[in-house]
């Protein structure tokens, strides 16, 4: 089968900008051609990376993957207005090459965030007649205008136009997969059947989280050397909701033998860093972003992993991709989350659950993990891993996203 992947963001973009690479590989991997369109990588520092330059079209191969790009507007800060932009350029420049490189496909896959990705995919049902599946990784627009980033005003206009474009890329297309339970709740009460929404949670990228072991050398070298390291990996970014994480070190300072470990980079690290500066505190370590092949010696350096989200009605309907990459590599999780995330934390045996940005039961967390046995700790590892096994495997999710398009391309659009 023919399969055309769009996409806003791919390889060699890491961090929570891996997704669409893991899952096309993952289609090639089972015999289909797989084509992406997608932009330039600039994630996450709005920046084109080294060895990419701008221009009207590019083609390459990577790890057996044909990748198309088009032009993109790079920017990833907190510019409201630059984001749309960036937003916007793809949408435009991608319903221009989606017809152009990818006519011949037998169906389409949307990897949908932001929704504007979806455009491409459109053009081509109208131009090409090419059926489209697509998988909604953020709940539009409700994402855009919890981000804060929009004054009010502007932010109702906005709402309006997404959810015109939102409610007709539903219709369009074949199928919706939704990446969780509560997405499928909120995608059903737009009007969309519930038997056209499937729920095809994301998996991780299984050669880059996986269970190895403590290596003291690289913990050494970064500063990790406490008896019990809290970590959180991945974007440093406002909707994580991490200064009351910093709050949280500052009231665990009297455990001598335990820190906090932020691995990433993102718009929130120049404030972090200053709180931290400013309450003196010596028990919080920031390491930048490692390569994506390097993930799981980092994770391994975690003893407990931390999964923070704001506390908002859209997140609780949200498995962020750190959730799934944590229990991947069988880690211990405190999630400072609701809804969905909770409940997989819970069910799984690999951690706990503790209200959103409540910097006293995050430090009750931590102390509850400090205080358990080590055998304890690795109970819950094995527990991470086999509920991850049972649940987000890439061969599982992959068998219900293959069925999806194999039905889309033999329907039609």
């Amino acid at each position: 089968m023919k399969v055309g992947f769009i996409t806003h963001w791919y390889d060699p973009e890491g961090g929570a900008a891996a997704g669409p690479g893991t899952i096309a590989r993952a289609l090639a991997s089972r015999g289909h051609d797989v084509h992406v369109v997608t932009g330039f990588p600039i994630y996450p520092k709005g920046e084109i990376f080294d060895g990419y330059r701008l221009r009207p079209y590019q083609r390459e191969v990577l790890r057996g993957v044909t990748v198309h790009r088009f032009p993109i507007y790079p920017s990833h800060d907190t510019s409201a207005a630059r984001r749309l932009i960036n937003y916007a350029s793809f949408a435009a420049s991608g319903s221009v090459g989606v017809p152009a490189v990818l006519g011949s496909m037998d169906v389409n896959f949307v990897y949908s965030t932001p929704a504007t990705a979806a455009a491409g995919a459109m053009v081509g049902s109208w131009v090409r007649r090419t059926p489209f599946v697509v998988q909604i990784q953020d709940i539009w627009p409700q994402t855009v205008t919890a981000s804060g980033f929009l004054p009010e005003r502007r932010s109702a206009q906005i709402e309006r136009v997404l959810n015109i474009f939102c409610d007709r890329v539903y219709r369009m297309a074949h199928s919706v997969a939704v990446t969780s339970p509560g997405m499928k709740r909120m995608i059903t009460a737009r009007g969309v059947p519930s038997d056209k929404i499937h729920f095809v949670p994301n998996w991780a990228e299984e050669t880059s989280f996986r269970p190895v072991p403590r290596s003291s050398r690289l913990a050494d070298e970064l500063g990790l050397d406490r008896r019990l390291t809290v970590m959180y990996a991945g974007n440093l970014g406002e909707m994580q909701n991490l200064m009351h994480v910093v709050d949280a070190a500052a009231l665990v300072r009297d455990l001598d033998d335990v820190q906090i470990a932020f691995v990433g980079a993102g718009v929130l690290e120049d404030r972090l860093r200053a709180a931290v500066h400013d309450q003196r505190l010596d028990n919080v370590r920031f390491v930048p972003a490692q390569p994506f092949g390097r993930m799981s010696e980092i994770l391994a350096l975690g003893d407990v992993q931390l999964v923070t989200l704001k506390d908002m009605p859209l997140y609780r309907s949200t498995l962020p991709s750190k959730l799934q990459a944590n229990l991947a590599a069988g880690r211990p999780i405190i999630g400072a989350v609701r809804g969905d995330a909770a409940e997989v934390i819970m069910d799984s045996g690999a951690g706990v659950a503790v209200p959103p940005g409540d910097a006293s039961a995050l430090v009750s967390a931590i102390r509850g993990m400090h205080a358990l046995p080590d055998s304890e700790r690795r109970a819950m590892e094995r527990s991470a891993r086999r509920h991850y096994e049972e649940h987000f495997s890439q061969e599982r999710v992959t068998d219900a996203l293959e069925s999806l398009l194999v039905d889309a391309a033999r329907s039609g659009p």
